[in-house]
């Protein structure tokens, strides 16, 4: 597709389509493993650190995750724009991702639960189910493409395995809480952000693939 199609979208598409992948990549890879450190050393030496507390809905991380959900949001949002032909499940892929990203940087999950009295994730069972109905859409548009469709499947497994981070925290018990919490919750901190890399990563390849020449699309 040339971007002169979509004069506005095709402009800024192209312009992101610029921003280097493997850049992206070792920035967060970096910083994630930052951030679990930082985390590791509040939990056990220095408790007052609480801009490094990765349970926190404060924190830096947490922003940093809602960062990188958003910037996924944008750019499957380029790649549906740009998509021919267009697909439904990229638009929704889209929506999911900049409603997790709204949720995680304002904890909405966490003030549902608080003001529900029900478990978030049960709560969330019709998101979910629209997430997967989504990203398989788009994991069958683009499993022809190994790089990208190994990114997608990557970036759900490691979305699946929080949730059941979550759910050993959150229905654990007591016993099982205090022997595994912190180092489950490091974890699923962890993992979620690799995951919304990878997810990010995938859109990335795509807008290149979609609106440089061949010739220059690959990352």
């Amino acid at each position: 597709m040339a971007p002169t199609d979509l004069p506005n979208a095709g402009r800024v598409a192209v312009l992101a389509s610029k921003v280097p992948v493997a850049l992206v990549a070792v920035v967060s890879g970096v910083t994630i493993g930052v951030f679990v450190v930082l985390g590791i050393l509040q939990r056990v030496a220095f408790p007052d650190w609480s801009f490094a507390n990765l349970d926190s809905e404060v924190s830096i991380a947490t922003w940093f995750s809602a960062t990188l959900l958003w910037a996924a949001a944008f750019w499957w949002l380029l790649v549906a724009v740009t998509a021919r032909p267009r697909s439904l499940a990229i638009w929704g892929w889209s929506a999911v991702l900049a409603w997790l990203a709204l949720d995680e940087g304002s904890a909405v999950h966490e003030r549902l639960e608080r003001w529900s009295g029900i478990d978030w994730q049960l709560l969330y069972v019709p998101l979910m189910g629209a997430a997967a109905v989504a990203l398989w859409g788009v994991f069958l548009r683009y499993r022809s493409q190994a790089r990208i469709g190994a990114l997608l499947m990557a970036g759900a497994a490691t979305w699946i395995v929080v949730l059941a981070l979550e759910l050993i925290q959150n229905w654990g018990g007591s016993p099982v809480q205090a022997a595994v919490y912190v180092p489950t919750m490091i974890t699923e901190e962890a993992l979620e952000m690799i995951g919304s890399t990878a997810l990010l990563i995938a859109a990335m390849l795509i807008l290149q693939r979609t609106v440089r020449p061949a010739s220059k699309s690959e990352a």
